[in-house]
């Protein structure tokens, strides 16, 4: 018992000391152990259902013994009777076309420890632990699970012949100070989620090609009309997979192998080129990307994209030029939201406003693209301006919760559009040279953390050796006036 005390403090001693080294940079450090999810799921097409086998080794990252380890459930966001739906009700016609449906998720068992089901929405798994563990030490907890598939657009779900599994597992809650426990918002991308390693077997029926993030393997089972897909994921924020049956084009940028999966596109080496353009620019720009492949999945969608770690959904219902911008946004933030994590529910714009801006900034780089960086920056002022004077909003603040925005145009403006604004501001303060070299030492400093603003912002002032705290908080709590409500 007294060699096991003395192994406890002087864990505490080394959690203690690696957070309170990580505060003047990030919350997190990449390089410290971290969890790691084996999951092995049975689709089931025509139930449209999976039965899965979740094993965690959990890591307490935390500064603070633990006596239960709490995990988010987002699939019972989809389930009748959910008080915190995925989609707000001006949505539910796009996003469901074929009808209101509904899917969730039943905990069959798990091993580890005692378990509840809890959170402000019955979607937060509660596992209280038969021995505390401290911090840097491990458990590990099996989950036993099954999916219902609702019938829809969106993150999770099917629609035609596409599977769509986001958040579709057990996802670790951040801690600060305790669990984050945040429901379901249907304004924005309600998670808070620490990296973590992967590997995952989805076994499907073999006519499905499953999308995956990293380096796959397939192996069809003839006997069982099956085919066996695996991946390895390390350092990952998350892991979403899209089974369906596609047409692919692969390309390699700098040593990455990039994969388009589509069904209908008749630009889809146009589509697959604007992928490794901007893999290729934002590795120049901020960082080397850190993953050997990068999946790009035209899948049904009610919003123009969605952005997972080394793989991304770009909306079926997106045409043109259209498909364009969603890929380089979505590729964007592979570096913001990716590498650098921050906390989506309370600080949206962190991720978004850079995602955005970052998109302006590869065409004011490629030309060829005929989109012209000015008029983005115009467009954003003039669409910004007006809403201001339509909407006559009081409070312009972008550092609020998803739950305070009062709908999703609100969010869209304050969130992606005054972000990419406050950026241009700096762009002309600072000159894009320096700017760029901000954002690229935010991405060394906070590479596979979870920023603050605090952090971004000190980055930008080490860099430029100015002082750039008043300006960028005058943005962000909404005392910058950019609009004449009437004038």
């Amino acid at each position: 018992m007294k060699t096991k005390r003395i192994c406890k403090f002087m864990a505490i001693l080394f959690a203690l000391a690696a957070v309170a080294g990580c505060f003047a940079a990030c919350s997190e450090q990449g390089d410290e152990p971290r969890s790691s999810y084996t999951i092995t799921a049975q689709v089931d097409a025509r139930q449209m259902s999976v039965s899965a086998l979740c094993e965690i080794e959990y890591v307490n990252r935390t500064e603070v013994e633990l006596t239960e380890v709490w995990f988010h459930l987002y699939p019972a966001a989809y389930r009748d009777g959910a008080r915190y739906t995925p989609v707000s009700a001006a949505e539910v016609e796009g996003a469901y076309p074929h009808g209101v449906s509904y899917g969730g998720i039943e905990i069959n068992g798990v091993t580890g420890g005692e378990y509840e089901i809890g959170g402000l929405d019955e979607d937060i798994l509660i596992v209280k632990l038969p021995e505390s563990i401290m911090p840097t030490e491990s458990v590990r907890i099996t989950v036993d699970y099954k999916l219902k598939l609702p019938n829809m657009r969106h993150r999770f779900g099917y629609c035609d012949d596409k599977i769509n599994l986001g958040n579709w597992f057990p996802i670790e809650c951040a801690y600060e100070g305790g669990f984050a426990s945040a429901p379901y918002y249907s304004n924005g991308d309600p998670f808070n989620l620490p990296v973590c390693d992967y590997n995952v077997t989805i076994i499907a029926p073999k006519e499905y090609t499953v999308a995956m993030p990293g380096e796959s393997s397939r192996t069809e089972e003839q006997e069982q009309g099956t085919a066996r897909t695996v991946c390895k994921l390390d350092n990952a924020r998350d892991f979403a997979a899209v089974l369906g049956k596609f047409q692919t084009a692969t390309a390699n940028a700098n040593g990455v192998e990039v994969t388009y999966y589509y069904t209908f596109d008749d630009k889809a080496e146009e589509h697959l080129k604007a992928a490794c353009d901007a893999l290729n620019y934002f590795s120049g720009a901020f960082g080397a990307y850190p993953y050997k492949t990068y999946s790009v999945v035209q899948t049904p969608f009610n919003q123009g994209g969605m952005e997972y770690t080394g793989l991304v959904y770009i909306s079926d219902a997106a045409r043109d030029k259209m498909i364009t911008e969603v890929i380089v946004h979505e590729t964007a933030h592979q570096w913001w939201y990716g590498i650098v994590g921050n906390d989506q529910v309370a600080d949206a714009w962190l991720d978004e406003a850079l995602a955005e801006y970052s998109t302006s900034l590869f065409y004011k780089n490629h030309a060829d693209y005929g989109v012209k960086y000015e008029d983005r920056i115009a467009d954003a002022m003039g669409g910004f301006s007006l809403y201001c004077e339509l909407s006559k909003c009081s409070d312009t603040s972008m550092n609020r919760s998803l739950a305070d925005f009062a709908n999703a145009s609100e969010y869209t403006y304050m969130t992606y559009v005054k972000g990419q604004l406050m950026y241009d501001t700096l762009l002309h303060m600072l000159g894009e040279k320096t700017l760029v070299g901000g954002l690229e030492n935010y991405v060394s400093k906070c590479g596979f953390t979870t920023a603050k603003p605090d952090n971004l912002i000190a980055c930008l002032e080490e860099t430029s050796g100015r002082n750039l705290k008043s300006l960028m908080t005058s943005y962000i709590d909404g005392t910058a006036k950019l609009y004449s409500i009437g004038g």
